[in-house]
């Protein structure tokens, strides 16, 4: 594949002046599904976990491999073997680890920041990642469009549930698999890495894999390398404004010392 070189998270604090970063998106998918701990030592390309696959690009090239910025798969800013979100997978014994073919976000943030880190994909120049509204999946809200290259990022307000989708060659990918093209209801084209775990601070890595499992035609264990697009989300810094409250009670106190220092000025006292 022709390959472009590279490239929901905060603290909520309560301060006057300083700025806040609001609440990250959670994750929810179906029952069983959670973020799977695994480690490099997992990285043989046997499909286990389903994103662990020989890639088409070369060996040791799917996105654990960047994930860990392996000598063959260098990604600036690597953030190590994080979590995937997936089904039960055992590191000791380098088993399980299938997807979980339907997930969404809750959204908690009032705005996300995607960055674009990495592409590595022949279908780079037309492929769309975006968000979309999952009482309505037909519409698409677009994030990245074919032009845009790492590094590039921009920010997005996405409904209160929502999903991920990639537009490619073949149809429009969801997170919610079932919403994928017929044929390909049963693929998974996300890989969801969390960064953060901290509650209120999650972040998250997300490889994509843009091409259906008849496109592959059993290359990849006729799942994907999930190197195609790597993004990364994480929530929006606001800077932080004072509840009314608060504002009220601070010109409150500077007005009562205002008024203090000019009694004093000209030798009154207030009455008692």
């Amino acid at each position: 594949m022709g390959i472009k070189k590279v490239v929901w998270g905060g603290v909520l604090t309560i301060s006057f002046f300083g700025p806040i970063a609001t609440f990250a998106d959670t994750i929810s998918g179906t029952a069983g599904a959670a973020f799977q701990n695994w480690a490099i030592t997992n990285l043989n390309q046997n499909g286990k976990p389903y994103w662990d696959n020989t890639s088409l690009d070369g060996t040791n090239k799917n996105v654990g491999f960047f994930l860990v910025n392996a000598p063959t798969a260098p990604l600036a800013g690597a953030p190590g073997a994080l979590p995937y979100w997936g089904n039960t997978f055992n590191s000791a014994t380098d088993s399980g680890g299938t997807a979980d073919l339907n997930f969404t976000f809750q959204r908690t943030a009032s705005s996300s920041l995607a960055s674009l880190e990495l592409e590595v994909a022949h279908n780079a120049n037309i492929n769309e990642f975006g968000w979309y509204n999952t009482t309505n999946p037909a519409v698409l809200h677009p994030i990245f469009l074919g032009p845009d290259s790492p590094p590039s990022s921009d920010t997005f307000s996405p409904s209160a549930q929502y999903g991920l989708y990639l537009k490619g060659a073949d149809g429009v990918y969801y997170t919610q698999s079932s919403l994928n093209p017929s044929g390909d209801t049963e693929h998974q084209h996300f890989a969801v890495f969390q960064e953060s775990s901290a509650t209120g601070a999650e972040s998250y890595w997300i490889g994509i894999e843009d091409l259906t499992g008849a496109g592959l035609n059993g290359a990849e264990n006729g799942v994907g390398d999930y190197n195609d697009m790597v993004v990364h989300i994480s929530a929006v810094v606001s800077p932080a404004v004072p509840e009314p409250s608060t504002a009220a009670l601070v010109l409150g106190g500077c007005l009562f010392m205002f008024m203090l220092r000019r009694f004093r000025s000209r030798g009154l006292r207030p009455e008692s």
